[in-house]
């Protein structure tokens, strides 16, 4: 496995697109949007390979910055198999709803941020629940249905290289091993149903994890126990300090500079901006306020 930073936005670190080279042609997890398409082309032609080549491509779920290019990618590679949980598909298919719900949240900065995304035709998707296996050349990915950051969210596992490419389900990690900042932002976050998600991901007792938001991490083990402590804790901070009759934005940015803090005591200057620049946790204060049912 290897995979190419999309630079997205002119900046590294920020979204990584995993590339597993089979018999049958290269498997994509997550292609990022379509604003990063170029970058994605330019990572696949220095491993010798150009669109039309893509075999298949796993989405661990259909939000814009890990699916946005999925449907623009096969009309390069129209025999490409997308394999998408079966509450994203349809979506996939008749993207509306998808882009006026994200209009609603970036209003004009859509086509700056994540360019087109163009409908995926049914014929091309391979839908699963989870618990399935997805098999491509030599190759074969356990599915597992990993709720909590989103309600179409799945992750895969190669037991051949004992990796978890795990999406934003273990949030992002751009530091080593350091620093694990949750992302949970807006309308599916389920904190229940992300304990067991967690659960399924230590079933398989991986090695590695693999983030759509940044790339590889060892130590697979201690990287869930940490995601999970500072998920929960980012819950009951939510829980005891939301005051519903105050200023949502001001509470939203109060936070912000909390979790921010807490990062910087964990990880080395350098390594601030993508968790300043792309953490965004004031969005992740209004999911897990959402989540709590206030």
């Amino acid at each position: 496995m290897t995979y190419i930073d999309l630079h997205y936005l002119g900046a590294p670190h920020l979204i990584a697109t995993a590339v597993i080279e089979t018999e049958a042609g290269p498997v994509l997890i997550d292609p990022g949007p379509s604003t990063a398409l170029g970058q994605l082309t330019a990572g696949l032609e220095k491993l010798g390979y150009g669109l039309a080549d893509v075999e298949a491509i796993l989405l661990t779920h259909i939000h814009l910055d890990h699916a946005g290019a999925t449907g623009t990618l096969v009309r390069h590679a129209p025999d490409a198999k997308v394999v998408v949980h079966r509450r994203g598909a349809l979506h996939m298919e008749r993207p509306g709803r998808l882009i006026a719900s994200a209009t609603q949240l970036y209003g004009d900065d859509m086509d700056r941020l994540w360019g087109a995304f163009e409908p995926v035709p049914a014929g091309t998707m391979h839908v699963v629940e989870g618990g399935e296996t997805v098999e491509v050349g030599e190759r074969t990915f356990e599915v597992a249905y990993t709720p909590g950051h989103a309600r179409h969210h799945v992750s895969y596992f190669d037991a051949s290289t004992s990796t978890a490419y795990v999406g934003d389900t273990v949030g992002m990690c751009v530091a080593g091993d350091a620093y694990v900042m949750p992302v949970t932002p807006p309308p599916d976050v389920d904190l229940a149903g992300w304990i067991e998600s967690l659960g399924r991901l230590r079933a398989w007792s991986p090695e590695q994890l693999f983030r759509t938001h940044f790339g590889p991490s060892d130590s697979a083990a201690a990287q869930l126990d940490q995601f999970q402590d500072r998920l929960l804790e980012w819950e009951a901070r939510v829980r005891s300090s939301y005051e519903p009759e105050l200023d949502q934005e001001m509470q939203a940015a109060r936070f912000k500079l909390w979790a921010l803090d807490d990062m910087r005591r964990h990880v080395p200057e350098a390594g601030w901006p993508p968790y300043e620049h792309f953490g965004l946790p004031e969005f992740s204060w209004a999911g897990l306020v959402r989540s709590l049912g206030t």
